[in-house]
């Protein structure tokens, strides 16, 4: 555990969380990270290690420990932070109060980057009012879940986003994407030609189309008018019907996505981290909904080359084409849209549609840099969410056929890449398997390299840790069980055991 016990600032600071506490309570807990909010200047990521003997703290990439003694009661690392306004933190770590060993510890101080916040667009945030107050957001009537009232969504906004003034835009955005007008950004994202440089991009609209008339699952086909009216239309009973509204609407829709993924993608940047010693791995069934198919999963990348046109070609490309050129082995991806996960394999297998995701750790960092934890957020409370978000760049670890949850699946292991221009620190700047300590510390610090082999262990265990696919639980159990992750609009995996 550990509080931050004094801060010099001029530019107010408060936690990105929903608990109302004081600034100077005590935070953290084993492997557990909390996202400090500095005004008009950035944010810094404390994250707790979990080790033996040993109180551990990463500051935005650089590590602060007090050693534990017999002697020396299990309290709180105290922390004095220096904000000066410049971009930059200093952060010291004062001696513990033990009368017994009072030169055992000594302050320590690191010194970095705060993270960058994120630009929210005035426009962006006024045409999502308008989009309100048509009803057009949030989902209206969704059945899957109790949902926030509006109140809620301002309330959490104003909690985890406390740095902007549009904190509920950014709260809505991330709290629709959680219903089922997450198919809406999908679809308008993947089906764009994003190598065709027009603002904004062509769309392929007929695939568009197909996908709103293909869907039937529960209550999310053409004939329900609340899942129409996620699209801005009514009704339909032919693809023809859908097809003609889609003309009609398709430029006012494209500009409703266009600004929700920048809204989500600001939202997603700013909430707070999650350690990468908590959740070693995230895993994603794919694809998003079961009428796309496997030959719709290479377009959700800009490196596809079918990206530039020309726009009359349907975006569609062989799973095992993409699979053998631009996402093979050792290739870098780009997502076009956002990806939803969650934390344990059942439930992403519960709705993979033939595709299993899985995340490594990222490199250079102790949290997850572009992957969010949206639960606070979600119409379900119950509902256990990662996103990374539109643009997030993965390197393609390994792709292989293998039989998980009694289900032939292609399982693709991907590392997180840093983002082009992502508000994070460079990697030499927060690499999280170097300590940087000053010269000082190191005479004064009982064992830092021993310290250091304990955190640098711990790391490499998670990056060597295999990943088991193969659960010993009875399906039976799985079919049509309240799963947690993302249900709106979803194709159940129950419905092809």
């Amino acid at each position: 555990m550990w509080r931050l016990a004094k801060i010099n600032s001029s530019f107010e600071c408060r936690f990105s969380d929903v608990n109302s506490v004081p600034v100077g309570a005590v935070r953290g807990g084993s492997n557990v990270s909390c996202r400090l909010v500095v005004d008009g200047q950035g944010f810094l990521d404390l994250t707790e290690l979990d080790l033996p003997g040993i109180a551990c703290l990463n500051v935005n990439g650089s590590w602060l420990w007090r050693h534990e003694g017999p002697e020396s009661p299990r309290l709180p690392l105290e922390l004095c932070l220096d904000i000066p306004g410049d971009g930059r933190f200093t952060a010291r770590l004062t001696p513990a109060p033990t009368s017994q060993s009072p030169t055992l510890d000594a302050p320590m101080t690191v010194s970095g980057k705060l993270k960058p916040l994120p630009d929210v667009s005035a426009d962006d945030a006024s045409f999502i009012d308008r989009m309100i107050a048509q009803n057009y957001v949030p989902y209206r009537n969704n059945p899957d879940g109790p949902g926030k009232t509006m109140e809620e969504i301002q309330a959490l906004g104003q909690a985890l986003f406390p740095f902007s003034q549009y904190h509920f835009q950014l709260a809505m955005c991330v709290y629709d994407w959680t219903t089922a007008s997450f198919t809406r950004m999908v679809l308008l994202k993947i089906f764009e030609y994003t190598g065709v440089q027009e603002t904004p991009f062509p769309i392929d609209q007929p695939s568009i189309a197909k996908q709103i008339w293909g869907s039937n699952w529960g209550p999310y086909v053409p004939s329900n008018a609340d899942y129409m009216n996620s699209f801005m239309m009514t009704p339909a009973f032919s693809f023809g019907d859908v097809k003609r509204q889609l003309d009609l609407v398709a430029s006012d829709l494209h500009a409703l996505s266009n600004v929700q993924n920048r809204l989500l993608t600001a939202a997603m940047q700013a909430l707070p981290r999650t350690s990468i010693f908590e959740r070693p791995h995230l895993f994603s069934g794919q694809v998003d909904m079961s009428q796309l198919g496997l030959d719709h999963f290479g377009i959700e990348f800009f490196e596809c080359p079918l990206n530039d046109g020309p726009v009359d070609k349907s975006l569609t490309i062989e799973f095992a084409t993409a699979m053998k050129s631009y996402v093979a082995k050792g290739k870098i991806i780009t997502t076009k849209m956002v990806w939803s996960f969650t934390d344990n394999i059942r439930e992403a297998m519960h709705y993979s549609n033939g595709i299993l995701l899985v995340t490594n750790i990222p490199d250079n960092s102790c949290v997850w840099e572009t992957a969010s934890y949206v639960s606070a957020l979600s119409y379900d409370p119950d509902k256990i969410e990662y996103t990374f978000m539109p643009g997030s760049r993965f390197e393609v670890i390994s792709a292989a056929d293998d039989m998980v949850e009694e289900k032939r699946v292609c399982v693709i292991v991907l590392q997180p890449k840093p983002v082009e221009g992502a508000l994070q620190p460079k990697p030499d700047e927060g690499a999280v398997k170097r300590l940087g300590l000053p010269a000082e510390a190191g005479k004064i610090l009982h064992g830092p390299l021993e310290v250091q082999n304990l955190i640098t262990t711990r790391i490499a265990a998670l990056e060597g840790a295999p990943v088991e696919l193969h659960c010993t639980s009875n399906h039976t159990s799985l079919t049509h069980f309240k799963p947690r992750h993302k249900t709106g609009g979803r194709r159940c995996a129950c419905q092809y055991r």
